[in-house]
């Protein structure tokens, strides 16, 4: 639906970690997933907890691989980190072995991989199978069952920054994170018959908001007049301190994601599970 129908947009793709200011056109629009700045500080935050002071970096060529090198860069400095040069590759190649080397020739502590889906799989396995033991970095973008299963033993140890949806389960049974993912799944499960995936989750996020506001916009009118969805935009532009499965929802005039790093979890591969690391 064009944003110039004035009908708020729930923005549910994969997004750039550069936030751009808001213009007539973004105000109407607004994004349940969060900016990757925000998982790419809380990974490389861990990274530098654990000691490694040389990080190794292979990342798709594109914005997505673009935005989290850029941040990686900027942030790694001040926390002690060196990045030992950039390679990258293309989402539909078929081999990263030129790259692999490249990254093992500077013999980095560990290695960081900007990708999402199954083209993160490939420098994972290929980094294992010229026997890299080091650990090995990843993006919110892996949590798909599609990494795991490709990805098989060699995705074993991949530790990335990510939402609560993919470690519901290791929750605690209080954490209003696990509420809101708990009744999605459960929900799904009984409509569907199956497991959902995350995208789901951005779905339900969607809605979520959309219910909150509604009240309100149908106050100011008739749906599909122009102040229904005027009501409705104020009213989602106004949630205040909403858990969602993708995070801790504070929307602003200013800020249409409205996640912190209260919204970015710790996450390995274990035993063939994504797991909240501990």
């Amino acid at each position: 639906v064009a944003a110039e129908a004035r009908i708020p947009l729930l923005m549910m793709a994969a997004s750039h970690v550069l936030v751009q200011p808001m213009d007539e056109k973004k105000k109407w629009v607004f994004k349940v997933v969060p900016n990757d700045d925000i998982m790419a500080k809380a990974i490389l935050q861990h990274i530098a907890k654990s000691g490694t002071k040389t990080l190794g970096y292979i990342g798709v060529a594109d914005s997505y691989g673009e935005g989290y090198y850029k941040v990686l860069s900027e942030l790694a400095p001040g926390l002690g980190v060196s990045l030992t040069g950039k390679e990258t590759y293309g989402r539909g190649d078929t081999t990263v072995l030129g790259q692999v080397l490249k990254v093992l020739a500077t013999k980095p502590d560990a290695v960081f991989v900007a990708s999402a889906g199954s083209p993160a799989v490939l420098p994972q396995k290929t980094l294992r199978e010229r026997g890299f033991t080091g650990p090995i970095y990843q993006t919110h973008g892996i949590a798909t069952d599609d990494f795991m299963r490709l990805g098989g033993k060699d995705a074993e140890g991949a530790t990335f920054a990510g939402e609560a949806y993919t470690v519901a389960a290791d929750l605690a049974p209080d954490s209003p994170f696990r509420k809101i993912t708990s009744a999605y799944i459960d929900a799904y499960r009984a409509a569907v018959g199956q497991e959902p995936v995350i995208f789901g989750a951005h779905v339900y996020d969607s809605m979520e908001l959309v219910h909150r506001a509604m009240p309100a916009a149908l106050k100011a009118g008739k749906p599909g007049t122009p102040e229904f969805r005027a009501a409705l935009r104020d009213a989602i532009e106004g949630t205040r301190d909403v858990y969602l499965n993708n995070g801790l929802a504070n929307l602003s005039p200013t800020d249409h994601n409205g996640y912190d790093e209260r919204s970015a979890f710790l996450i390995t591969v274990k035993d063939g599970k994504f797991r909240l690391v501990k």
